[in-house]
């Protein structure tokens, strides 16, 4: 079960990729795994929103998270 503060972050940062998804032809967004650790709060909303299959990260073996919004996370948007 998932706090409300975390829970405003998931649905926050899957509006953005969904934004940033349209406003840069469906780019990836980037930024350092490092930022994770200083914020506990957004790597379970990041988790979880990977986990849930509404984003996708394809930078693994990198120190980046390279997000992207997958169909279900546009379906989610759209229908909240």
């Amino acid at each position: 079960m998932m706090n409300e503060e975390v829970n405003k972050i998931s649905v926050m940062l899957l509006q953005s990729l969904y934004d940033y998804h349209f406003a840069n032809n469906g780019g990836s967004y980037t930024l350092p795994k490092a930022m994770l650790n200083a914020d506990a709060n957004s790597k379970v909303a990041i988790e979880y929103l990977l986990e849930k299959g509404y984003a996708e990260d394809s930078g693994q073996g990198s120190d980046n998270l390279v997000l992207a919004i997958t169909p279900q996370g546009m379906d989610y948007i759209t229908n909240k």
